[in-house]
């Protein structure tokens, strides 16, 4: 049954000894004053339909909603945040708890999140935010302009080798079967009661090839086991799990045994305690293994309007459109800015599609062996033409056979042979130069263009403002991950992006009334105007 929060004060609340000392217990411009100030956005009422209609009251949520936001403040964890409930006046203040009461137990919070989950409420506390500012005036909603970047999350799961991802995997799907009379005894390799790794010469290739071959041969063992069971949801997760890291860096040599095969797969799971993290790139050197959250904000209020949570290998434009369609009509952008990363030919033909102007280089690609890079080959999309650096025309063009589509220029080797600029131009084996045409390659001719007029050199400089709200995301705990999963992640992702919203909703609130008022009747009162709630 949905608790609410209580109306009657007591000697003991903490109301009372604010009037006592006649003056606020905590800055009145401070995250903590705010949010004692803000029950008008975090209401029981939008929890409603997380609880029965009948029963034991529960802790009001909206109690619970602020505790979860001041710990991604202060950094805490949910046994530090009940001891700051009952000792922290800041959180007394925040709270409205009155001395000597949390108000709620540890693990209360750990529920909620849960609740959150599972009615799908995760983002129900970041869009009243932006409902609230949209209210206020705070945030603009016509001709929107967003600027939108993306920052990797450090993932909680343990990163396993190939040894330890089947062996856990076999382990995980063998003790949730182990108790079902349709399951057979099998006869494996090696014991998976225990918790230690093998003990092997891990520095002999022999033995550890030996050892990847009965890990392999019991994987296989228990799938082929598994065929024609009737599996619940989470049986068939764990054998799927299992199927995938039994495979995924496995080759099979001739003799029928197997060997790690060389690189890295695509999509490579690298956890079986969060089979959804991946490895991702920082840059072309730098990896982490994880997540990567991307956020759109506003060019000018400076609130994170969306937020999305991906894999770690996830390019960033695979994000882009979820970023804008997760906001509510009126809030969606006229105009984007963003980095190379998200400004791919795909991204802006959509974008042409939808009116939204893309404020983004193109990237660029670097001509191979050090030749000339596509770029200084002058394209004639209405003509099919291409020009190269000598002033030659290509003779040839190949088509896609299905869709008709431009897709290869081809100069000739009689062209290529006698160019004073060969060596500069092409290492090709068949002493030709060939231009590849890019399926939205009108799409990145027009960004090309527009980056070098003087709105594109006035606007694109302001992207540097999503730079500071990552970091300051990233300061309030969004660089690692405190929970397994995706969905919880992105949940972290949301509550982080809350508390930075809720930051700036009430410093421009505070600007806003202090604007209003007139500087003498501040100086003659010798107070600082007092933010209502509501």
């Amino acid at each position: 049954m949905l608790g609410r929060k209580k109306q009657q004060l007591t000697f003991t609340d903490i109301n009372i000894l604010q009037t006592w000392e006649q003056k606020p217990l905590v800055p009145e411009d401070s995250f903590y004053y705010g949010l004692s100030q803000a029950d008008d956005v975090f209401r029981d009422e939008l929890f409603a339909d997380c609880y029965a209609s009948c029963g034991r009251p529960s802790i009001p949520p909206s109690l619970l909603v602020k505790v979860i936001l001041l710990q991604f403040h202060d950094r805490v964890s949910d046994r530090e945040a009940e001891q700051r409930a009952l000792y922290d006046l800041r959180w007394k203040v925040a709270l409205n708890l009155p001395l000597g009461e949390a108000g709620f137990d540890h693990t209360d919070l750990s529920r909620f999140r849960a609740r959150l989950l599972l009615n799908k409420k995760e983002r129900t506390i970041f869009e009243e935010i932006l409902k609230a500012a949209e209210a206020k005036g705070l945030l603009p909603t016509k001709c929107a302009q967003q600027i939108m970047d993306s920052t990797y999350v450090l993932g909680a799961g343990a990163v396993q080798d190939t040894y330890t991802l089947i062996r856990l995997a076999v382990r995980k799907l063998l003790s949730t079967l182990k108790n079902r009379p349709d399951f057979p005894e099998l006869s494996l390799n090696l014991d998976y009661e225990g918790k230690g790794k093998p003990k092997i010469n891990w520095e002999d290739p022999a033995e550890r090839e030996k050892l990847l071959n009965q890990l392999y041969q019991d994987a296989l063992a228990v799938i082929s086991a598994t065929e024609g069971m009737e599996l619940s949801g989470k049986e068939m997760e764990l054998r799927d799990l299992l199927m995938t890291v039994a495979t995924q860096d496995i080759e099979l040599k001739g003799d029928g045994s197997v060997t790690i095969k060389q690189g890295v797969a695509k999509d490579r799971l690298i956890s079986t305690t969060d089979p959804e993290m991946r490895h991702g790139r920082k840059s072309s050197s730098r990896l982490f293994d994880g997540y990567k959250n991307h956020t759109a904000m506003d060019k000018e209020s400076e609130f994170v309007t969306a937020v999305t949570v991906t894999p770690g290998n996830t390019h960033d434009s695979e994000a882009t459109f979820e970023l804008i369609d997760q906001q509510p009509e009126e809030r969606r952008p006229k105009e984007v800015t963003f980095d190379t990363g998200y400004g791919t030919g795909k991204v802006r033909e959509e974008m042409a599609t939808r009116q939204i102007k893309v404020i983004s280089p193109v990237p660029e690609r670097i001509g191979k062996d050090g030749c000339f890079p596509k770029s200084a080959f002058e394209i004639d999309l209405d003509r099919q033409t291409c020009r190269c650096p000598a002033g030659q025309i290509a003779p040839e063009k190949i088509y896609d056979k299905k869709t008709g589509r431009l897709r290869v220029f081809f100069f000739s080797p009689d062209q290529c042979q006698n160019c004073p600029l060969l060596n500069q131009c092409t290492r090709n084996k068949k002493g030709r130069r060939t231009v590849t045409v890019n399926a939205h390659e009108r799409y990145l001719q027009e960004g090309r263009a527009f980056q070098k007029t003087d709105e594109f050199a006035g606007k694109y400089p302001e992207r540097c403002k999503v730079e500071r709200k990552q970091a300051e995301l990233v300061k309030y705990g969004l660089r690692k991950a405190r929970y397994l999963g995706l969905a919880k992640v992105t949940l972290q992702a949301l509550l982080v992006a809350t508390v930075v919203n809720f930051k700036r909703y009430w410093k421009l609130l505070n600007q806003k009334v202090t604007a209003a008022v007139p500087y003498n009747d501040m100086a003659i009162n010798g107070t600082t105007p007092v933010l209502a709630s509501g």
